[in-house]
């Protein structure tokens, strides 16, 4: 059996947290025994991976990265282990170098999206080039994240490996309406009106703010919807104070950290995406998984996951008006939204099943380690 460390910034909300919870659920633990180490703090998963008989280790109490090198460092070389897995942009610059220059075998990179601090630093950018190329590969989780790695950061084309985020179907199904029911109970919500869901962190990625005035703009015309907000993050407070300014406080109801991201889908009709860039959200394949008809930004790996007007509704990022014409489109036709949320189901069990594709991760380890086949040696 080997040993698996991830490595990931934290273990706050998050849909790159969310996928390694469902990777290490999921990997065959006859082959690969994985552990957890975060950058910093525990955050709201660790519960989650401990319940799942994962060891977590926090090599900081909080953002104080002179810890994390040290804490790293004994963790690395007395874990024992056989493959070192980065998570995020903060492990993957912080403790990957270390790694590698320790001559850890066996080192595999996992990149979630195009992050925008590389494209505003140049410096990043080149880090994060620099240590990736001396990597024994880079997971892509969309062609647009592997695209951007080849032309921005020069990544040799055989380095770059793309496996999608995936989602256990068999948890995330379509709800029976007692089921329905029972969820928006939960919430307090009215069982006979039309909900639409915005769910992920509160940062400016997801541009929550241009989904504020996409909803003022259905309310007006239909105040009989409900807006549903599940997430946290820096920008909880302007977007509650925005809603009042837009006089919609009343119809947006922000319901922070969901646990039971089962039950939120379940009381949804309709999930809207808004964000400006993005991997393979982990939100939108739940919510597909679960039936629910999408509209979303055509950016990045949304595209490659969604078929416009077949499982789902994609519109250019940033418009408005057509953000809300989609939405509406569904509220007033039921039969056109279950059909969407028929084909996106059918969509995430074709390509986004999660043990699939962590048959597939793991046979980069299994790649990875041939080309060490005397464990942990020097790469000098």
């Amino acid at each position: 059996m080997r040993k698996v460390l991830h490595v990931i910034d934290s273990l706050d909300l998050g849909g790159a947290q969310t996928f390694l919870l469902e990777l290490v659920k999921h990997h065959d633990r006859t082959r690969y025994l994985p552990d957890v180490a975060c950058m910093h703090g525990r955050g709201v998963y660790a519960k989650a991976f401990e319940e799942e008989g994962i060891a977590v280790h926090s090599l900081s109490p909080g953002k104080f990265p002179p810890l994390y090198l040290p804490n790293f460092w004994r963790l690395m070389r007395s874990g024992g282990y056989d493959i070192l897995h980065f998570h995020l942009f903060g492990a993957n610059l912080c403790a990957k170098p270390l790694a590698i220059m320790a001559g850890h075998p066996a080192i595999i990179v996992h990149d979630q999206c195009n992050d925008a601090s590389r494209e505003k630093n140049p410096l990043l950018l080149a880090a994060d080039a620099f240590w990736n190329r001396r990597s024994d590969r880079v997971i892509a989780v969309s062609e647009s994240t592997r695209r951007y790695l080849l032309e921005r950061e020069d990544l040799p084309d055989d380095l770059v490996t793309v496996i999608p985020n995936g989602i256990d179907a068999e948890v995330f199904k379509p709800a029976s309406e007692p089921q329905r029911e029972e969820s928006r109970d939960a919430v307090g919500i009215p069982r006979d009106c039309f909900v639409i869901g915005g769910v992920g962190r509160l940062v400016a990625q997801k541009n929550f703010t241009l989904f504020m005035d996409i909803a003022a703009r259905i309310l007006s015309r239909n105040p009989s919807a409900v807006f549903v907000i599940a997430g946290t993050g820096p920008q909880g407070e302007e977007l509650k104070a925005k809603a009042a300014t837009l006089g919609i406080a009343d119809r947006v109801r922000f319901l922070g950290h969901v646990s039971d991201r089962l039950a939120l889908y379940h009381a949804l009709d309709a999930l809207l995406m808004t964000s400006d860039f993005e991997g393979t959200p982990m939100v939108l394949l739940e919510a597909m998984a679960c039936g629910l008809p999408v509209v979303a930004s055509a950016v990045d790996g949304i595209a490659e996951v969604c078929s416009d007007g077949k499982d789902s509704i994609l519109v250019a990022p940033g418009d408005e008006p057509r953000f809300a014409s989609s939405v509406e489109c569904i509220l007033r036709n039921p039969e056109f939204g279950r059909a969407l949320g028929k084909e996106a189901r059918n969509a995430i069990l074709e390509g986004y099943e999660i043990r699939g594709l962590v048959t597939g991760i793991e046979r980069v380890y299994d790649e990875a380690l041939s080309r060490h086949p005397h464990g942990k040696q020097s790469r000098c």
